[in-house]
């Protein structure tokens, strides 16, 4: 036993806790309309765009969550590395409230999209930063995670930060683009679709084991990609 790795448990607990206060802030910046009851439609019509932003946070934030915990069914040990690449995932997750209120209060404004998307580009890039630290060093994940499997899921990990990238290179040239942008990114993490295609190439991965097809077998049954 090393003093350096440990389990990841006290790790899935403070990551459930940043997320969970994370995901809380974001529908604080919601303010109840203070004026007269006369201007009530008109001043609920005035926090549409806070309202469609929480939302879009809240679904950003719900897919990044659930990512970590597909993470967290492969990587059962971390390192002191590890541990502060999480930590500086966290870190970067608790400021997506401000870079949603900023985006809330100026919707249509450049500089204000592109931060946004600039903010979420580089959480799901330290986000894929983890798997592809993690998947070189077998002694810290579950047995029976492939080789094959380890190296494909390198670049898949990088592809929501790499349609963040896009879309706020889209944002720059036109908000609307990148709002769209923002908007399609997270559709496959939410569908599940990103997930089944992991399921697809971890079973393929484990149909190119050499040896007995039972081999085979005994990796998809371990695999913690399951009921997508």
């Amino acid at each position: 036993m090393r003093p350096d790795v440990g389990s990841l448990c006290r790790i899935e607990a403070l990551a459930d806790g940043v997320f969970g206060f994370a995901m809380t802030i974001i529908v604080l910046q919601i303010a109840v309309p203070r004026g007269p009851e006369t201007a009530l439609w008109r001043e609920l019509c005035a926090l549409v765009p806070t309202l469609l932003t929480y939302a879009l946070a809240f679904i950003t934030l719900g897919a990044l969550w659930f990512g970590n915990r597909t993470q967290s069914e492969f990587i059962l040990r971390a390192n002191h590395t590890l541990v502060w690449m999480s930590l500086g995932m966290l870190g970067l997750v608790v400021l997506v409230p401000f870079s949603a209120a900023l985006l809330s209060s100026y919707p249509l404004s450049r500089a204000a999209v592109f931060v946004y998307g600039a903010h979420l580009t580089i959480v799901f890039a330290v986000h894929g930063s983890i798997w592809m630290y993690a998947s070189h060093r077998p002694e810290l994940l579950r047995v029976g995670i492939t080789a094959g499997y380890r190296r494909e899921a390198r670049l898949l990990s990088f592809l929501p930060a790499i349609g963040y990238a896009v879309a706020t290179a889209l944002g720059a040239l036109h908000p609307v683009l990148g709002l769209v942008g923002y908007l399609l990114v997270p559709a496959p993490l939410v569908a599940g679709t990103f997930y089944r295609w992991l399921a697809v190439v971890h079973a393929r991965s484990a149909d190119a084991l050499p040896g007995s097809s039972l081999l085979a077998r005994a990796a998809r049954a371990r695999s913690p990609i399951k009921g997508f």
